[in-house]
């Protein structure tokens, strides 16, 4: 998040307004506010196959009506999951470019990507893509790394470059350290990336076995099914009413059985639950079975 506040920190002040689609990561609205930042969400909507997509016309009306110049772009997305293919990520840059407007995109689960999908980076699109984007990365969600602080921005453009390496410099602990640094280099190593693909077979068959269980299974409970991350994102408000529990009620059961699963309500849905599932497959069908004998199902 140190890269996200150093970009927003050069190029807004506390009390603009900065774009960010929702649902959202609870990291970016809780460190941009922290910063004196207001947040405008444009929400995404899911089309007829319950698909997450970009709503172009509600980001150019947010951005004229906010007079935003700065917006933050999570690609592949979280906590939805979804894999933006290169004409979606085209057409917004095209929107946020017909409103002059400075690009953060987080892409730190770009490597996390599920079979049969492939991420496009954002400023891969077009020039002005390129030049108008701050690109962020970084091995820890690929390799658990996160505890080193080793994230790192790629900026082509030099007077976005310069601004954010000015204002990134200014806390004392903001820098990669020997540590991080070593730790980076040794992970995208080849035995890294031989890794890497045996852990995305491994998330593949987690995703599809979770996702075609909660289907199966799960009546009033919906989601889309993601195409990278290890997360899911799910919607309760259906099950929730039909059973006449709160969302407080049924996430407590599901702990009370074993299940840690994570309050979904901060990333900006209502009767949403996030599951992670980076563990072994055994124990994403132990999950499953105590959820459904114990919590949607008893």
């Amino acid at each position: 998040m140190g890269c996200v506040v150093a970009a927003a920190n050069a190029f807004a002040s506390a009390g603009d307004n900065i774009l960010i689609h929702s649902p959202t990561y609870i990291g970016f609205t809780g460190s941009l506010k922290n910063c004196g930042f207001n947040i405008v969400h444009s929400e995404l909507v899911q089309d007829e196959k319950g698909t997450w997509r970009m709503d172009y016309a509600d980001m150019d009306k947010k951005l004229k009506e906010n007079k935003i110049h700065l917006a933050v772009f999570c690609s592949p997305h979280n906590p939805c999951g979804r894999v933006w293919e290169k004409w979606e990520i085209e057409k917004a840059m095209e929107v946020y470019k017909a409103n002059d407007c400075i690009v953060i995109s987080d892409e730190i689960w770009s490597d996390l990507i599920l079979t049969g999908h492939k991420h496009t980076p954002t400023q891969s699109v077009s020039e002005d893509a390129k030049n108008r984007t701050i690109a962020i990365y970084a091995p820890s969600k690929t390799f658990n790394l996160a505890g080193l602080v080793g994230s790192y921005s790629i900026i082509y453009n030099s007077y976005l470059r310069d601004r954010v390496k000015k204002e990134s410099t200014l806390p004392h602990y903001n820098d990669c350290n020997v540590l991080s640094m070593h730790a980076l280099i040794g992970a995208y190593k080849p035995e890294g990336y031989e890794w890497l693909e045996e852990l995305l077979e491994v998330l593949t068959g987690n995703v599809n076995y979770a996702y075609d269980y909660i289907v199966k299974n799960f009546k009033g409970v919906k989601l889309s099914k993601p195409e990278g991350t290890y997360m899911l994102y799910l919607d309760c408000e259906e099950w929730c009413k039909a059973h006449g529990k709160t969302i407080d009620e049924l996430q407590k059961a599901g702990v009370a059985v074993g299940v840690i699963w994570q309050d979904g309500r901060p990333f900006h849905k209502p009767y949403a639950i996030r599951i992670n599932l980076a563990s072994p497959l055994s124990q994403v069908k132990e999950a499953m079975e105590r959820l459904d004998k114990y919590v949607f199902n008893a």
